[in-house]
């Protein structure tokens, strides 16, 4: 059994390290320890406190314990040995979830959910056009069942997990609004979820908002921008507050809608230099651009305020960014998994350092506890700010 404990262990470790290195690594790599390290075991000296305490682990701790758990345990080990925030690792639930935020769809009823108590979970947001929607359920409903069984002490895991589930294509599912309990049946289905928003305000004054850089998000930002000018649209606020980041490629797109390729967007600097990255596009807008940005406004957001800013002349209105000037890649793992880690830092594009720094906007404007204790547009300082520049 040690021998087998040995071999595992090991072979996860090869194959982690081929991970990180690319997919032509991870065959090497893995070939290397198939036809090499089983079959030398003084190659294996420097891991040998590693699968020493599995081994132990396995054989002594006072309660059952499976191998997935101490192997993940482990993946996560390295990963927080690193001392970088931004490289992770995800369990096979939270790695589904990461990548339904950034493919923009996912199978199910289209409702985001929060835990409001230890048992209880509420529907914060019914997405447009989802099955949340067309059939009746409600911002601020509390889920009570679904299927016939008790929704009471399930986290938003579990209950995600049941609502997406294939297994059945129809739920249940009985909900507390206003004090009554409410019974919907639905049929579930694929949703799209939409990081773009957009309207006109007063003065011809477009508005967009995007919530995150995911994997449409580039193409519904251009439709909302071209649907704003077809309708006489003289200036634009783009809302970036609250929004973490995403994809790299994203950001790029979006900033070719306002950038010809004779401006540096962003550059990225390696162990091996540090290399200026140009928009792709002859398109050029003249109109005048204000940009909200707050103290979540991270990575992809940070890349484009800051290039809008350098580059295009963009005023940006709110309090200093997050500061992430790092950019991520990430990798499956064989046991459905995922690991994200730090392979470059990203500068703006007149090359200046925004990692734990942030990017100061132009009109640094606090939100106000009116806003605060009562957060409806009225009350938003930040995007009154706002409008006043872009008239």
């Amino acid at each position: 059994m040690k021998s087998n404990v040995k071999r595992i262990v090991l072979y996860v470790l090869f194959l982690l390290i081929g991970l990180l290195i690319g997919s032509f690594g991870t065959y090497f790599l893995n070939s290397f320890y198939v036809k090499n390290v089983v079959k030398d075991n003084t190659d294996k000296t420097m891991y040998e406190p590693i699968y020493e305490a599995y081994g132990i682990i396995k054989e002594n701790y006072y309660k059952d314990i499976d191998d997935e758990t101490l192997i993940n345990g482990a993946i996560n080990g390295m990963l927080e040995s690193l001392n970088d925030k931004h490289s992770v690792f995800f369990d096979e639930n939270a790695k589904n979830e990461f990548e339904t935020e950034l493919s923009g769809q996912y199978y199910g009823i289209g409702a985001q959910i929060t835990q409001i108590s230890e048992d209880e979970v509420m529907i914060s947001k019914v997405f447009d056009d989802s099955p949340a929607k067309k059939y009746g359920l409600k911002e601020g409903d509390i889920f009570v069942s679904i299927d016939g069984k008790s929704t009471k002490g399930l986290t938003v895991t579990e209950i995600a997990t049941n609502l997406k589930s294939k297994k059945k294509e129809k739920a249940t599912i009985v909900v507390r609004r206003d004090g009554k309990e409410v019974e919907i049946k639905l049929q579930k289905d694929n949703v799209n979820l939409l990081s773009v928003s957009s309207e006109m305000l007063d003065d011809n004054i477009g508005y967009i908002s995007v919530s995150i850089f995911g994997e449409k998000t580039a193409e519904q930002f251009k439709n909302a921008l071209e649907g704003l000018e077809s309708k006489g649209m003289k200036s634009l606020i783009i809302d970036l507050r609250g929004n973490s980041g995403g994809y790299l490629s994203t950001v790029t797109y979006m900033l070719n809608d306002f950038l010809d390729n004779s401006k540096v967007i962003y550059q990225m600097k390696t162990r091996k230099g540090t290399k200026k990255y140009y928009a792709l596009d002859n398109t050029k807008r003249d109109y005048k651009v204000i940009i909200l940005v707050d103290e979540n406004s991270a990575s992809a957001s940070e890349i484009m305020c800051s290039a809008m800013k350098e580059q295009y002349g963009a005023t940006l209105v709110g309090v200093k960014t997050y500061g992430k000037g790092t950019v991520q890649e990430t990798s499956d793992l064989s046991n459905n998994t995922l690991i994200k880690y730090t392979v470059q830092e990203w500068l703006t594009s007149k090359g200046n350092s925004i990692n734990d720094v942030g990017v100061t906007p132009d009109y640094e404007v606090t939100l106000s506890d009116e806003y605060n204790n009562n957060p409806i547009r009225e009350n938003d300082n930040q995007l009154k700010q706002a409008i006043e520049l872009a008239r």
